[in-house]
């Protein structure tokens, strides 16, 4: 696996994907210190994971004409990304204050330091003999080329035990699921990281010692440090990419569980929301569809019931369904029962009551008379009527105890109804019409 140029090339790729991805964003909003170290961490682990194969590392070598180039290369972006890991960290868990914006210039200035030392000591010492994969253990006791070694091992074991102890006091205070996740995944990230260090320190301890132990630092340890590397990349991304994508997934979910429910209030004349294709976001359709969905009920709202709804509710609960769904149900009859009773107004004169429904001038009609005919004031509601009826602002007084913009949640339990329950909903339906002497249509 060491040696597999697959095995450092997946997450070059994943990591140089992600890195691109973030890039629109990141010239947009280049002030956001989160998205700023995030960034970095990307393109440096692309950069360590695209190096890393001992073909790239020969080809580095070769370019640069200077034997060994490719190893200060390779251990100065990762002390440069264990510096961008501290500083995530840090950025991501304190709020912005003087505190923070020291911690992380700390921690930058630390690290540029060894970045200095590493390139001061591998400048000093004799490296004249190329070593792809057992550099470290080869110059192990090579004057300077030892303190090369150890100082960007000593750094990245500094590293892995403070970003661990950071995260850990972190995990006590994480409610987020998504944010406990991340932090789960990078104190795992760091222990193998700390794994790797251990095994690269052992093999050049043994060396000194006199004895071959460079198997841990040939075969053993870079498992590890890919492991590490990765874990690393997939718990930030995670953190921040995945109450994003549970949002959209909300939306979409809301945008099609209201769908019963907008195609019902697309006959009773209400404008369908404009077509705006692929290119508009999830949010921007679910406003359309909820704002298709009020207008239609709007022009319902001289004909909704709040004791309409307390019958049928009744009746749901009566029949064996949950307080919930027969909140649902009752709404969802209210609607049909107002859809029947705006179309029997829109063709005239009614029906067996002897009613008349003469639409206004504009074209809203007058409340029904079976609303009327139901013993309560129209648009007035008995005491115990469930707040989940669809109840849109009327457009005069008379029903002005009805809101408009209802949650999600109210609006879904009606749509709901419409899809699941559509045999219960239409029995009561015709039952309601019947009692308030109104004509159903099809």
């Amino acid at each position: 696996m060491a040696g597999s140029f697959a095995a450092y090339a997946i997450p070059a790729v994943l990591m140089a994907v992600a890195f691109v991805i973030k890039l629109p964003l990141l010239r947009r909003a280049w002030q956001d210190p989160i998205l700023r170290a995030t960034a970095l961490l990307l393109g440096i682990g692309a950069l360590i994971f695209a190096s890393l194969p001992p073909g790239n590392l020969h080809r580095i070598n070769e370019v640069t004409g200077v034997p060994n180039f490719a190893g200060v290369w390779v251990y100065s972006l990762l002390t440069a990304y264990c510096g961008a890991c501290l500083w995530l960290i840090i950025t991501w868990r304190e709020p912005p204050s003087a505190v923070r914006r020291r911690r992380t210039r700390l921690v930058w200035i630390a690290y540029a330091v060894i970045i200095v030392g590493l390139w001061v000591t591998f400048a000093l010492g004799d490296h004249h003999v190329e070593r792809l994969r057992d550099l470290d253990t080869y110059y192990a006791n090579t004057p300077w080329m030892r303190e090369h070694t150890m100082l960007y091992l000593v750094a990245h074991m500094v590293s892995a035990v403070v970003a661990a102890a950071i995260l850990w006091a972190w995990f006590q205070e994480v409610a987020d699921k998504w944010l406990r996740r991340a932090v789960v995944c990078l104190q795992v990230a760091y222990a193998l990281g700390f794994i790797f260090d251990v095994a690269k320190v052992a093999a050049i301890v043994a060396r000194w010692a006199g004895r071959d132990w460079d198997y841990l630092s040939t075969y053993v340890a870079p498992p590890f440090a890919i492991a590490e590397a990765f874990l690393v990349s997939v718990g930030f991304i995670a953190g921040q990419a995945g109450p994003y994508c549970d949002e959209r997934r909300r939306l979409w979910r809301t945008h099609r569980s209201l769908e019963p429910l907008w195609r019902e209030m697309l006959t009773v004349g209400a404008s369908p929301a404009p077509a705006t294709g692929r290119v508009s976001g999830a949010e921007l359709r679910l406003e359309l569809r909820r704002a298709a969905i009020n207008d239609g009920l709007l022009r319902l709202s001289p004909y909704l019931s709040g004791a309409r709804r307390e019958r049928a509710r009744r009746q749901a609960v009566a029949a064996g369904h949950t307080e919930c769904a027969a909140r649902g149900i009752a709404g969802a009859v209210d609607i049909l029962v107002a859809v029947d009773a705006l179309r029997t107004a829109a063709r005239g004169p009614a029906g067996p009551a002897g009613e008349t429904h003469d639409p206004h001038a504009s074209g809203a009609p007058h409340a029904s008379g079976a609303s009327r005919g139901s013993g309560a004031p129209h648009g007035s509601d008995t005491p115990d009527v469930p707040d989940s009826g669809p109840r849109p602002q009327a457009q005069h007084a008379a029903h002005d105890d009805s809101p408009t913009d209802l949650p999600d949640r109210e609006l879904e339990s009606v749509a709901y109804a419409l899809r699941d329950h559509s045999p219960v909903v239409e029995t009561l339906r015709r039952q309601a019409a019947a009692t308030e002497g109104l004509i159903t249509h099809a």
